[in-house]
């Protein structure tokens, strides 16, 4: 299969907690695309075996999304040499390389919308987001003094900012539409998309069920942890909906929601194939 030839884009990826997701992700994306550099960056973790292709950047800890938020403002520019980087996280990869535009790289700053902001301030959630360098630099400007969470700040809070100082070119909502889906789910196909509520749109229950399988602990107390459990479930895979659901439940998460959510995947659950691990 002839990959998407993009040697001016680095896809990189921030996770030192669990960075097997993470790599698995740049793995998806790297099956459709050519980039120029693929960086992982992580803390004292070295794969099973060589990975062709992606390079391991050892850093600090990553123990918070605030910190996580920091590094992307703050010291990822001094990584990137082409003129833009493509941030994804465990959580996102390319999709569909045919939804790739060259309009894309005409702007700064490139992501899935929020959908509850007003236009100009919508575009958008940084899990998977186009940045150039010009942006990326621009987030080392001492003027810019909140950092958490980053994307809120760049594209809301600063951006009015960023267009008159540094001349940070937003893509319009249409055209960040058409770049990936996050909160809405996509009208037609997108290159790629960010949130883990929507990995049972992308992946199969086995592959997922790899994933829950991996995630730590603390993750399982979050609601995003549910927003994945229900979606499994209306995408026809209660096992693995099940599964989610038995780790919030250990994780403290017992409230009505997930009670509910359980009842029905075991409810579910007899009527459906079991999943086949690879």
């Amino acid at each position: 299969m002839t990959r998407l030839p993009l040697a001016q884009i680095t896809l990189c990826a921030v996770e030192t907690r669990t960075p097997v997701l993470a790599l698995q992700s740049l793995l998806r994306s790297m099956e459709k695309v050519d980039f120029g550099r693929v960086l992982l960056f992580t803390n004292g973790w070295t794969p099973r075996c060589v990975v062709p292709g992606v390079e391991l950047i050892d850093i600090d800890p990553i123990d918070s999304e605030a910190a996580y938020s920091h590094f992307l403002l703050r010291r990822l520019a001094y990584y990137i040499r082409s003129s833009h980087a493509l941030v994804t996280r465990w959580d996102s990869f390319v999709v569909d390389a045919g939804a790739w535009s060259p309009e894309f790289l005409v702007h700064d700053y490139v992501a899935p919308v929020w959908p509850e902001q007003p236009e100009g301030r919508s575009v958008g959630s940084g899990g998977f987001s186009l940045r150039s360098r010009r942006y990326l630099r621009a987030g080392l400007d001492t003027r810019i003094e909140q950092e958490h969470p980053e994307d809120a700040v760049m594209g809301r809070t600063c951006r009015r900012f960023l267009e008159d100082v540094h001349g940070i070119r937003f893509a319009p909502p249409a055209l960040a539409q058409r770049f990936a889906f996050d909160a809405e789910t996509a009208s037609a196909p997108t290159f790629g998309f960010h949130g883990s509520r929507n990995l049972p749109a992308v992946l199969d229950e086995a592959a997922l069920s790899e994933v829950v399988e991996r995630l730590p602990d603390d993750y399982f107390a979050s609601h995003d942890a549910l927003r994945l459990a229900r979606a499994l479930l209306l995408r026809g895979m209660p096992h693995c909906s099940l599964e989610t659901l038995r780790r919030c439940m250990r994780a403290g998460r017992i409230g009505p929601d997930t009670r509910l959510l359980m009842a029905a995947a075991r409810l579910a659950r007899p009527f459906a194939q079991p999943v086949q691990r690879r």
